[in-house]
C-alpha cells in the first residue's frame, strides 16, 4: 500500500530529531520510524540523508524568517525598535527550556557540520544571512530612533548581534541553562545603546 506523506511535515519532524540528536548521530532508519515513512519512500522523496537536511534547512529558514519578521514588525506590542529587539532575543532564550534546549537548527548545523561538510555549511550560512536580513530593518530603525549606536552600519551591527546570540545559544545548550545567554544578549544590547 502506497501512503502519501506530507513532505513539509516529514521535514519538520525530522528537523526536530536532528536538533535533538545531531545530524551524525541520527540514521535514516530512525527518521523513517518517527515520520512513518518507509526507507523507499524516504529515498524517493529526498534521495539522501544529506538532501533531507538541506531541504530541511531551507524549510526551517523560511519559517524562522516569517517568525522574525512578525516579532519585529511595528505592529507588534512594542512601539520602540530597541524594545522589540530585546524582546526577540529574550523570547528565543526563554523558549530553550520549553524545547529541551534544542538550540537553533542553523546554529546546530553550523557547529556540527560547518567545517567538514561544505554544502551543509554553505546552506546554513545562507539561512543565517536570511535571518540577519530579517532582523536588520529593526536594527536600522533603532539606530534611526537614536537608541542604538550609528558608528557601526546596521548590517554589521545585526551580524554582531546574531553571531553573539549563536555563541550564547551554544553555551545555553551545553549548560542547559538559558539565563546566562539571556544576560549576555541584554548586556550586548545595553552596551550598544546610545546613552
Amino acid at each position: 500500500m502506497n501512503i502519501k506523506h506530507d513532505k513539509e511535515q516529514v521535514l519538520k519532524t525530522g528537523l526536530g530529531l536532528i536538533c535533538n540528536k545531531g545530524y551524525n548521530s541520527l540514521g535514516v532508519d530512525e527518521i523513517c520510524k518517527v515520520t512513518g515513512m518507509t526507507k523507499g519512500a524516504f529515498y524517493n522523496a529526498f534521495k539522501s540523508k544529506e538532501n533531507f537536511l538541506l531541504e530541511g534547512l531551507k524549510v526551517y529558514g523560511e519559517m524562522t524568517v516569517k517568525r522574525l519578521t512578525r516579532q519585529l514588525s511595528k505592529e507588534s506590542n512594542k512601539p520602540l525598535a530597541i524594545d522589540r529587539l530585546k524582546d526577540l532575543y529574550d523570547a528565543m532564550f526563554e523558549a530553550q527550556p520549553k524545547n529541551n534546549f534544542m538550540g537553533c537548527m542553523v546554529n546546530n548545523i553550523m557547529s556540527e557540520l560547518g567545517s567538514n561538510n561544505h554544502t551543509a555549511g554553505r546552506v546554513a550560512a545562507i539561512e543565517f544571512n536570511s535571518f540577519v536580513e530579517a532582523i536588520e530593518p529593526c536594527v536600522k530603525e533603532a539606530q534611526g530612533d537614536g537608541d542604538l549606536m550609528v558608528s557601526i552600519d546596521s548590517k554589521t551591527l545585526t551580524e554582531l548581534l546574531h553571531s553573539t546570540f549563536y555563541g550564547a545559544l551554544t553555551i545555553t545548550k551545553s549548560m542547559q541553562n538559558h539565563i546566562q545567554g539571556k544576560r549576555m544578549m541584554q548586556t550586548l544590547l545595553n552596551t550598544l545603546q546610545n546613552k
